[in-house]
């Protein structure tokens, strides 16, 4: 919990930093960082139907400094002639968590603005969260929601946010001033990762008041999903937690770290989770796509290699506990002979693929081989590709053919030895025999003599 701690801490001071020089923006304003922005909603509804949904061109402008309220310092630019009046969004954090480097310069980041209905919460953890059902009166008034995502996958953010100047009652006023109510952040929208492993889910927020929260946890993988954790924060409250997951309550409520730490890793946790957290009547999250990404494991057999001349014989490449399922094979060789070129062969196969027990998978490929003298000390090589792979995996392997070259100076030493050693052996046998088996067998010449006087 010591080291979460000290790297949220870190995360802030550096953001901090760069807040505090105060750079101006390479887009053209030293007020903060400018955005473009694709402002989304549904045409007005038709027979209780909506229509279809718009896009118009909008700017936000991250203000590094002023108030939250509606005296801000005049802009130093000309917003675009063809923005449309209400679409240039004047955006104050009180928490200056949105105002991140990664949000600057080029290539620019991925963003979308949307209108925002503040509602009650219905799950079980959130729903107490309004407490007697009485609307505040701050959820009155023009919301907005801003998703940004930074092009070098290192920050995403969605911010909730009201207008606190510019609204009018037609809307048709150039600048909106808005202010930061919830962010929801995550610093890894994605996380590739091995089995087996420990994987922290990065997911943080800050709010521009005291508030109660709580925070959800939900996994999606092609159309299913279901709940992974659930905290009220309220009540100080594990309300759901599927097994070898966790969350660190010191940390979220000292710095709203809302992180997820999933234990040992396998393939059924890949997906996308989602972190959610709940204010009174309202709510933000981020999406979280957990990769997971086994290399292969190669083998080849026989191995050593060995064939007689004029045989044909097989090569096995066994590629095995590997996730996800598309792999490739691919064979070569390349003959001993000085000035040989690189072959790709041809009369090569491979299984079908086979499931294990853990959830990966596994496949044999096969090479024909004949044994041709030219082909003698040839290497062939498996060569397998894999998105777990950045430059593939290969595995290599020497052919020999039995006669096709004379003892090599191992050979000869290794025959010198065991000569050595039977003759040593043979040696040992004649001397025992000799003189311990023989006497007993036959007599020593002097009792002989005694026999014949």
């Amino acid at each position: 919990m010591t080291e979460i701690s000290t790297i949220y801490k870190l995360g802030i001071m550096v953001a901090a930093f760069f807040q505090t020089i105060g750079v101006e923006a390479a887009d053209g304003t030293s007020l903060g960082i400018l955005v473009d922005c694709w402002f989304v909603e549904e045409g007005k509804s038709r027979m209780g139907f909506p229509t279809a949904v718009t896009q118009k061109n909008s700017l936000l402008l991250l203000r590094k400094k002023g108030d939250s309220g509606t005296r801000r310092t005049a802009l130093d630019f000309t917003p675009p002639s063809d923005l449309q009046p209400g679409m240039l969004f004047d955006i104050t954090d009180p928490t200056k968590t949105i105002l991140d480097p990664n949000f600057r310069g080029l290539p620019a980041p991925a963003c979308e603005m949307n209108r925002y209905f503040p509602q009650e919460a219905f799950v079980d953890w959130a729903s107490h969260l309004t407490g007697d059902g009485i609307s505040p009166l701050f959820i009155g008034g023009e919301w907005y929601t801003s998703n940004i995502k930074a092009a070098n996958h290192k920050l995403s953010i969605s911010s909730i946010q009201k207008v606190v100047a510019g609204e009018g009652q037609d809307g048709e006023e150039m600048v909106k001033a808005t202010s930061i109510v919830l962010n929801v952040f995550t610093r890894t929208p994605e996380v590739q990762t091995k089995l087996s492993r420990n994987v922290m889910l990065d997911c943080g927020f800050t709010v521009d008041r005291e508030s109660n929260f709580s925070v959800e946890w939900r996994y999606q993988y092609e159309g299913s999903g279901h709940l992974v954790y659930a905290y009220d924060g309220l009540r100080d409250r594990v309300e759901a937690a599927v097994d070898g997951v966790e969350m660190f309550f010191e940390e979220l409520h000292g710095y709203g770290n809302a992180s997820l730490l999933i234990h040992n890793v396998g393939v059924k946790h890949e997906g996308t989770y989602i972190c959610t957290v709940y204010m009174p009547y309202l709510h933000a999250q981020q999406a979280i796509d957990l990769v997971v990404r086994e290399p292969p494991k190669l083998s080849l057999s026989p191995d050593p290699l060995y064939l007689l001349p004029g045989k044909e014989g097989r090569l096995a490449c066994e590629i095995t506990n590997y996730f996800p399922l598309q792999v490739s094979i691919r064979w070569t060789r390349k003959n001993s002979a000085e000035g040989s070129e690189l072959e790709y062969l041809t009369q090569s196969w491979q299984t079908s693929d086979r499931d294990n027990p853990d959830g990966t998978y596994s496949v044999t490929g096969y090479v024909r081989i004949e044994a041709t003298p030219e082909q003698h000390e040839a290497l062939y090589t498996c060569h397998v590709s894999h998105s777990a792979l950045k430059n593939g995996a290969k595995k290599s392997i020497t052919l020999k053919i039995a006669g096709a070259s004379g003892p090599s100076i191992e050979d000869a030493i290794g025959m010198f030895i065991i000569a050595f050693v039977l003759y040593g052996i043979l040696k040992f046998l004649y001397w025992f025999y000799s003189t311990k088996v023989s006497p007993l067998l036959f007599g020593s010449d002097t009792g002989k003599k005694k026999k014949s006087e």
